[in-house]
């Protein structure tokens, strides 16, 4: 019985941990797109010049891709069109460099991914105060 109870107060908390202001949601949304611009930019810059092989590009585009679409849906059904838009933008550069990758056009594949890390520049870090 006391293990009954225990399960029942444990599944409570998880559920009512489960559940995220669309702040919060938004938030986590535009950090995701803010990741997977910076990933994409910096692995059309490799595929570029080389670095890395066209079929590990192509993975990198394709997780983007999945995960992208996710979060978007994610965000969209939590906390409305506005806080899916980032995701949405960057979703979009992402099929841009695929089809780039598909025609091998590497410039165009480079010139999306930097259009991808525009869509959504990262957070600047805050200065921290250095104690004089």
């Amino acid at each position: 019985m006391r293990l009954c109870v225990s399960l029942t107060v444990a599944l409570a908390a998880v559920v009512s941990g489960c559940s995220k202001s669309p702040d919060t949601v938004a938030q986590e949304a535009r950090q995701a797109a803010a990741s997977w611009a910076a990933t994409l930019s910096a692995a059309g810059e490799w595929w570029g010049s080389g670095t890395v092989t066209t079929s590990y590009f192509q993975t990198v585009v394709t997780q983007a891709r999945r995960s992208l679409q996710k979060e978007e849906q994610t965000a969209r059904k939590s906390a409305g069109d506005a806080a899916a838009a980032p995701v949405t933008a960057v979703a979009a550069r992402a099929d841009a460099i695929a089809d780039a990758v598909t025609r091998g056009d590497r410039a165009a594949a480079i010139e999306a991914g930097h259009a991808a890390a525009s869509e959504v520049p990262a957070d600047k870090t805050p200065a921290v105060a250095r104690p004089e």
